[in-house]
This record gives structure tokens, C-alpha cells and sequence, in this order.
């Protein structure tokens, strides 16, 4: 089977509090939660993490959940993140470290090439280009932002009013984050991705 792998790490990890970072790794869970599709997530080297989903399609909305929720916790949390799709064989434990194919090597692998809080694509091109895009996008979402994001990223979408609920603001102010945060082309630009 063809997976969507995102690997990274906290960046600047060696400067944060130890509980910011188990907060924010912790709060990569609701990633999870967030797709209908099967998603494994496991933890390594101590600040790294890996992601999995049975939907190769949905790597870019990953990686901008995956944004959006560590900054939901403190703008400081931001990542590195490595994205490849490709065959691999996940163990019945769903434990990623043991975990083997094309799309783990090749997301690894890119993430040794990454300096810092940015995302990347290892398919090359247009693919990469796009993902380049969205990195300078995500990077300047505020706090708020981010909380709003990541509700509004997930699947099925849902509606504004049904955000601000969750959210216990107006639905005035979840159209201003999402405005702010240009959901609207961000949006647009996933409905294609994920159609490709």
C-alpha cells in the first residue's frame, strides 16, 4: 500500500521547556483524529516524530494540521517536516520506528536535508513547489489563527458556525482568523491537491 509519511522534529527543541514540547508532540494526536482515514503516529529520538496515513493524497492537509496544532499551543512549537509518498509495510503494532518502504526511506531521507521550521516535499516539481507555497503561507499564522485552522482543516470541513461552537467565539471572529490566515486559497488549493 502507498502511504503519505511525514517525519520531523521540534525545532529549537534544545531552547524550549520540556513540557512545551511533550504538550506539542502530544497535541500531534489530534492530527490523527482529525482525517477519516487510518493515521499512525509514533515518537522518536526524543523531539522527533513520524506520521502515517492510508491516504497518500492527504500529506499536505497533514502537515498543515500538524502546523496548525503546535501552534494552537504556543507560537514558539513549530517543526520540520519531511513529506514522501510511497509503498511501505507497517508492523500490527502500528509502531513506525519498525516500519519499512519507499515512502519511509525517501521522507527520512529528505528530512536530513532540512535546516529548519519548513516543509518539504520529496516528490520534486510542481508538487514541491506547492508544498514551498504553503510552508511561507503557514509560517506567519498567529496563535488564534492556528486554533482556528485546526478545526477547519479536518474532515468532513466544518461549517464556520459549527467552529466558532467549538471554539466558544463568534463566527465573526473564526471568518477573521480564517481570512488573516488565507483559508480561502488554502482551501482551494487542497480541494485540488487532494483530487490529483
Amino acid at each position: 500500500m502507498d502511504y503519505a509519511v511525514l517525519t520531523g522534529d521540534i525545532v529549537g527543541s534544545s531552547d524550549l521547556p520540556p513540557a512545551l514540547i511533550e504538550t506539542g508532540l502530544a497535541a500531534l494526536e489530534c492530527v490523527a483524529e482529525a482525517v477519516p482515514e487510518a493515521v499512525w503516529i509514533s515518537r522518536h529520538r526524543g523531539d522527533g516524530w513520524q506520521m502515517a496515513c492510508e491516504a497518500a493524497l492527504l500529506d499536505l492537509r497533514l502537515a498543515l494540521l500538524v502546523r496548525a496544532s503546535l501552534r494552537a499551543v504556543d507560537p514558539m512549537l513549530d517543526t520540520r517536516i519531511a513529506m514522501a509518498r510511497g509503498a511501505g509495510v507497517i508492523p500490527e503494532n502500528g509502531d513506525l520506528n519498525a516500519a519499512q518502504g519507499a515512502g519511509f526511506v525517501a521522507s527520512g531521507r529528505l528530512l536530513d536535508a532540512i535546516t529548519g521550521a519548513e516543509l518539504h516535499h520529496a516528490a520534486g516539481g510542481a508538487w514541491s513547489a506547492a508544498v514551498r507555497l504553503a510552508d511561507a503561507l503557514s509560517k506567519s499564522w498567529t496563535q488564534k489563527q492556528a486554533e482556528t485552522l485546526r478545526e477547519m482543516l479536518a474532515l468532513p470541513a466544518p461549517s464556520q458556525q459549527a467552529t466558532a461552537e467549538a471554539l466558544g467565539k463568534s463566527r465573526q471572529a473564526v471568518a477573521q482568523a480564517l481570512q488573516g490566515a488565507g483559508f480561502g486559497p488554502i482551501s482551494e488549493a487542497l480541494a485540488q491537491w487532494e483530487a490529483a
